[in-house]
């Protein structure tokens, strides 16, 4: 007799904790798998959370003969939607153990979203594209860096098949010491007439000016990036919970802000990949991961980083002010880092499509984000 699947909205606490831990039910047994900070995805549920000033989110679990099989959450952005004048909502948080369980769970979000008069159903974002974001597609084998989404290869087969369609890819290039050689090397002395035409100056954020820093942070985001497809604005209120869920974690130089001519030109933001220490933690009882992650950071350090932003003002852009801001995030980190990925970049970004091939580098994952009419 085949089992009845029975879908259920979290609500409490408990239910909430199910709802994170669901991923690693259904995958932890794949080396690639890695878990999230413990209480990173619960702590959405609390209505102080900065996601719900900008948007509402319902997440739900899926279980057959009593066990989870699946998860998944209906998402309105309502800052994504006041800027693009559109009423897309989102889904993210997607995992599930089979079709059968992923197509009931894709129709309640639809049918949330209907409610919601939502016209386009777009993901996955977790919860938003300023997060974990995409369907992986390509480049399988090794794990996720931090702040980047796991999934096994055969949900893009479900995807399809549950009638999405691609939207944007979302590309991945890997950095390591021939990068930094081949910079040195090809795009060395360009970047110093770059650097000279622009007076082009670069600083680590001042942690003593927390909210000074955090309007500059979120002004520069705003006007480098605006132009991407599926764009959502950055607060400064979301600027300091960013800096503050990362507080401990973040190293000099991770946050730099770059001048050109003596005025704010733009910024680059790249995370230590806690990843690295929190897949030595996957043995570990979940309750005792936090303490197991604090002891890592304070008796050692991550040995990589992912590279999260390159945004430069468009004036200066057009100039090759982008150069100059990459060149700059990535040699300061080698002294720090023995390598890491530059994650993501939209396939349709001229800026570092034009880089990566000047320094003979092609990506080596690919995501997905997925859409549909509803």
């Amino acid at each position: 007799m085949t089992q009845i699947l029975e879908i259920r909205r979290c609500r409490t606490a408990r239910e909430w904790r199910l709802f994170e831990r669901v991923p690693e039910i259904l995958h932890g047994d794949d080396p690639a798998f890695v878990p999230p900070i413990p209480g990173h995805v619960a702590k959405l549920r609390g209505r102080g959370h900065i996601f719900q000033l900008s948007g509402t989110l319902r997440a739900y679990v899926a279980f057959r003969g009593g066990a989870p099989v699946g998860r998944v959450a209906s998402i309105v952005n309502r800052t994504h939607n006041d800027f693009h004048a559109d009423h897309t909502g989102f889904f993210g948080f997607f995992s599930f153990a089979d079709e059968d369980a992923a197509g009931p769970l894709l129709e309640q979000v639809r049918q949330d979203l209907l409610e919601e008069g939502c016209d386009i159903l777009r993901g996955p974002f977790n919860p938003t594209q300023n997060d974990e974001c995409g369907l992986q597609v390509e480049g399988f084998g090794t794990r996720p860096y931090f702040g980047m989404p796991y999934n096994p290869p055969w949900y893009e087969e479900c995807c399809l098949a549950l009638g999405f369609e691609k939207a944007r890819d979302l590309v991945y290039y890997d950095v390591n010491p021939a990068l930094e050689e081949s910079f040195a090397n090809r795009l060395g002395r360009l970047t110093e007439r770059v650097r000279e035409r622009l007076g082009i100056t670069v600083r680590p954020v001042d942690a003593t000016r927390p909210n000074e820093e955090a309007k500059l942070i979120a002004r520069l985001f705003n006007e480098s990036l605006a132009d991407e497809w599926n764009f959502m604005p950055l607060t400064a209120e979301v600027a300091k919970g960013f800096v503050k869920d990362l507080a401990g974690h973040l190293d000099a130089d991770t946050i730099l802000i770059a001048y050109a001519h003596g005025e704010p030109a733009g910024l680059s933001i790249a995370l230590p990949d806690l990843n690295e220490l929190l897949a030595r933690l996957k043995p570990v009882p979940r309750l005792l991961r936090l303490l197991g992650l604090w002891w890592l950071l304070k008796t050692g350090k991550c040995s990589a980083a992912r590279w999260a932003v390159f945004g430069m003002l468009p004036k200066y852009q057009r100039k090759g002010g982008t150069l100059v801001l990459v060149y700059e995030a990535i040699m300061r980190a080698k002294e720090q880092y023995s390598g890491g990925e530059i994650s993501w970049t939209q396939e349709t970004n001229s800026d570092i499509s034009r880089l990566a091939a000047d320094l003979g580098v092609t990506p080596y994952k690919r995501y997905r984000i997925y859409e549909t009419r509803l």
